[in-house]
């Protein structure tokens, strides 16, 4: 744990002093100490180092950690080592959200326009996906397998409507839904940390207090129902809380794979 945090910390600096404006890593931190102590020189190189790679570099973490939570709860929580925080189809709801405002200029809430809207949009419609499970599990006790079709029947749903609408879109439009789709940190600031970061770190801290939990679910669901869990209940608890966690990511960043599928599997080798 010790080693993976050196490694972040290590990471984050590397991240300062890449990209268009090329910096060494040392000037880089001189650059960072500059603007913490007040007394700014390069005013080009504060500007690359502290309002872009650095909000990028922070958001980075609490993204990658947040995913990597939520695919450890929904394996164990569906018993399936190919689930992620997106089986549920948060991902493609959200992306027809975002693509709702990007391409056609809707936006939920009329008082919002432009990022806002497609923020606003895209986390709202996330919660579709839940929405439907939780009330279908109200109607029928769903196993874990039926919960994940019902994911992928609710994905393929939004995901063809949403191709539709990028077939209509103009090439612009286009490029930012295609940008927003395969995941960025590009339009990350200051003020979006705090709205990501909070989310996730309450919704891991809840997690982790559940661990034992969680670890119930996993086994068989007999056993689990002799110890006195309600499985059922308990299962829907860990979708709901995975889902807010996702769709708070979701909404700033787009769809950023393979952490959430692949980071609980690394973890377990250890």
């Amino acid at each position: 744990m010790v080693l993976l945090c050196i490694i972040a910390v290590i990471m984050i600096l590397v991240t300062l002093g890449m990209g268009v404006y090329d910096i060494s890593i040392p000037d880089a931190i001189s650059v960072w100490w500059d603007h913490i102590t007040g007394n700014v020189t390069d005013s080009r190189g504060d500007h690359y180092v502290w309002d872009v790679r650095l909000p990028r570099a922070i958001l980075a973490i609490f993204v990658g950690a947040g995913l990597a939570v939520g695919g450890a709860v929904m394996q164990s929580t569906l018993k399936n080592p190919l689930a992620d925080p997106y089986t549920m189809g948060v991902s493609s709801a959200a992306f027809f959200g975002a693509v709702l405002s990007i391409i056609c200029g809707i936006s939920i809430f009329p008082s919002f326009s432009g990022d806002y809207a497609t923020v606003v949009n895209a986390f709202l419609f996330s919660l579709v996906p839940v929405a439907v499970i939780m009330i279908l599990s109200k109607l029928r006790r769903m196993t874990p397998t039926v919960m994940i079709l019902v994911g992928i029947a609710v994905m393929y749903m939004f995901s063809s409507v949403t191709q539709y609408l990028m077939v209509t879109a103009d090439e612009s439009s286009l490029a930012e839904a295609y940008m927003w789709r395969v995941g960025t940190l590009a339009d990350v600031k200051w003020e979006t940390i705090p709205l990501v970061a909070v989310p996730v770190t309450v919704i891991c801290a809840v997690l982790i207090l559940l661990h034992k939990k969680i670890n119930v679910l996993s086994m068989d669901e007999r056993y689990s129902q002799t110890i006195g869990e309600n499985v059922h209940k308990l299962r829907i608890l860990m979708l709901v809380l995975v889902a807010l966690m996702t769709a708070t990511v979701v909404s700033f960043t787009g769809t950023i794979g393979f952490v959430g599928l692949v980071c609980p599997h690394i973890v377990r080798m250890f």
